[in-house]
């Protein structure tokens, strides 16, 4: 994937480089170095288990690149003896099926997933249970039987999103503006988020009229969708994204196109990418997003997985909640964010509006 960035950044492992780097195919697995790497899942008698953990990845994104690393460091800091590899199926979900089949006979003692949608995930999720390998799904959509589903709240944050716009656009414009969205089609609750974000955006600034949509899920494809749109609509204020890299390349679409006064245009997301927040904290046009605290899901994504390794029961599921972040809060959500490993940190795993726990099984939404 091409990415629009300078050429400083796009070799920074900690922006864009990290899952081509560690690799995309099990015929190579990629062992991202946590502690252990390399060292057997079944050591000599008293010697301290290594946990072999995998993880299937469905693209490559900045928030993806964030999260596991964040995930390394939760297992660094956690436990002694884990094998990570991740494996990237590049947009491609037959590969994905094969890489989880592949992990489940293989063997490993615990599997992770953010899936594209696709058919068919219901059975490997299955017969990784029946072998007794616990596996985890942070994809936007649950998938019945996971020993745990992760999600977001989809329609809150988009609709916070929506709501920070409209208010813009009243104090800005006098309550009436055209706007363009990005979503992503290809699955139900994304589909969730972007409503969020309309529904905030209709009943806190009736007057404002959605003009253009488009689909997109990268910095490429939100550029070019943006650029269209522009060209098509001149008159627009505002484009909202479902997710932080298509917002990224709507940014930068919209400051092609002249679009430089925040007072006269908006770009606003969801997500909290690191890329996302110096932005922001520039004061020009991307003026919002919405940050899920992904290091601190990252961290209990982790950590609930080496509790139950280690025989503790955990909660089938878990929602993430979060904070909208302007140019006003920046500061106090970019430190919360770094600080998910800190002792005093630990106060916000149990906070409700980040993170929420049920004893209610998800399933597969039906389309």
């Amino acid at each position: 994937m091409r990415h629009l960035l300078p050429r400083s950044e796009s070799i920074d492992l900690h922006r864009r480089g990290f899952l081509s780097v560690v690799g995309s195919t099990l015929g190579g697995l990629a062992c991202v170095g946590l502690i252990g790497c390399n060292q057997s899942a079944n050591p000599s008698p008293g010697q301290p288990k290594k946990w072999r953990l995998g993880l299937s990845s469905p693209h490559k994104a900045e928030i993806l690149n964030e999260f596991y690393e964040d995930m390394r460091k939760e297992a660094a800091r956690s436990a002694i003896g884990v094998e990570f590899v991740i494996v990237d199926a590049d947009g491609n979900a037959v590969k994905q099926m094969s890489d989880l089949e592949a992990f489940v006979a293989q063997g490993y003692e615990g599997i992770f997933f953010i899936a594209l949608p696709s058919d068919g995930l219901e059975s490997i999720v299955a017969s990784a249970v029946k072998k007794g390998i616990p596996i985890f799904n942070h994809g936007a959509s649950p998938v019945t039987g996971c020993t745990q589903n992760v999600v977001l709240d989809q329609h809150q944050s988009g609709y916070e999103v929506g709501k920070f716009a409209a208010r813009w656009i009243n104090e800005k414009h006098g309550g009436k503006a055209e706007v363009g969205v990005i979503g992503n089609q290809s699955d139900p609750w994304l589909r969730i988020r972007l409503q969020g974000m309309k529904d905030g955006l209709k009943e806190h600034a009736p007057g404002s009229q959605v003009v253009a949509e488009t689909h997109g899920h990268t910095i490429d494809l939100g550029a070019s969708g943006a650029a269209n749109m522009l060209q098509a609509h001149p008159a627009m204020k505002i484009l909202l994204a479902h997710a932080d890299d298509p917002g990224f390349g709507a940014c930068q679409a919209a400051t092609e196109a002249g679009k430089i006064n925040p007072d006269q245009f908006l770009v606003a997301s969801a997500d909290g990418t690191r890329l996302v927040l110096d932005k922001i904290a520039q004061g020009g046009i991307y003026q919002a997003t919405w940050s899920y605290l992904f290091s601190y899901s990252s961290a209990a994504f982790m950590r609930d997985m080496l509790k139950l390794l280690n025989g503790e029961k955990i909660a089938p599921t878990r929602t993430q909640g979060g904070r909208l972040v302007t140019k006003e809060n920046l500061n106090e959500i970019v430190l919360l964010g770094k600080n998910a490993q800190a002792p005093e940190s630990e106060k916000y795993y149990g906070d409700s509006t980040i993170m929420r726990y049920s004893e209610t099984p998800l399933t597969t939404p039906k389309v």
